[in-house]
């Protein structure tokens, strides 16, 4: 018998789950509900939604249709700042779907900057949450181990901030890199943004990893927040492999295998955990 080892937390976060019921609630009343992107990182999902009717916008405001008589649905990763008043111009109503969390870190970032800081943000340059925070706040510096600053910091106050989907151990050697140039400035503010719900994933890919035999993570291709999870388990089993769905279980992953731990990004539905459950029970049981 194969022993199947479920992550504590695992399937939606609270954010994502507001963000789909928003949308399922939409689509129900309103005629026609257009979305700025991908509302959550998971395909699956996505196709979902687009199969109720939920339509995605163009980047390029130039190339959107008529919105006078539609709905908008802001994606939970937020987005830029211009774009989203440039929508209130164009469309009947307007709904915000961005996760609180990130709304709470674009506040405080905002406060900082306010108090005469210079704010940098560890993440992902291109990601859809870092390019709305960086909406929020002139001039933010993003900063990541392939960016790190090599020159001086020539600013005397500065404050640090993650992306909320980024590792934790990834931010601690960020801000101990900025702390080590502390001469170089006079006033360093710390702000570890990452999503609690983040870290709980980490510890628990992390536990399992170590005690089975294979680590499955579920999550879409683009989630930042899956390759992460995927990356921390891979570096301590290397038995562990990220899939969308049970359709990319390979049978030779768990044939020799008596415990498999099996976790998920944040914006993987339970029917994707359900699915592989049931691919692995009947792969080996």
């Amino acid at each position: 018998m194969l022993d199947i080892i479920i992550s504590k937390t695992i399937g939606f976060c609270f954010g994502v789950e507001r963000a789909v019921r928003m949308a399922e609630e939409l689509l129900k009343k309103d005629e026609e509900v257009y979305i700025t992107g991908d509302l959550i990182h998971n395909e699956e999902e996505m196709k979902r939604l687009e199969n109720l009717g939920l339509k995605t916008l163009d980047i390029n405001a130039d190339s959107w249709p008529d919105l006078s008589h539609s709905t908008v649905l802001i994606r939970a990763h937020g987005i830029p700042v211009p774009m989203r008043n440039k929508l209130k111009e164009k469309a009947n109503k307007v709904v915000d779907a961005t996760c609180p969390v990130v709304n709470n870190v674009a506040y405080l970032m905002s406060k900082e900057k306010e108090n005469g800081y210079k704010i940098f943000l560890f993440g992902r340059e291109g990601h859809a949450e870092v390019e709305y925070l960086k909406s929020c706040v002139d001039d933010v510096k993003v900063v990541n181990f392939e960016k790190i600053p090599k020159s001086p910091i020539k600013v005397q106050k500065v404050a640090l901030f993650s992306q909320t989907t980024m590792d934790t151990d990834g931010f601690k050697k960020m801000a101990k890199y900025f702390l080590d140039s502390m001469k170089s400035f006079s006033d360093f503010h710390i702000h570890n943004t990452i999503c609690s719900v983040t870290v709980d994933r980490e510890n628990e890919v992390k536990r399992l990893a170590a005690t089975t035999d294979t680590c499955i993570v579920i999550g879409g291709k683009k989630s930042s927040n899956t390759k992460k999870l995927y990356e921390i388990a891979k570096n301590m089993n290397k038995n562990s492999h990220m899939i969308l769905n049970a359709s990319e279980i390979k049978e030779e992953w768990i044939m020799s295998a008596k415990k498999v731990g099996i976790c998920s990004g944040t914006s993987t539905p339970s029917k994707a955990i359900e699915g592989v459950v049931e691919r692995l029970k009947k792969i080996k049981n």
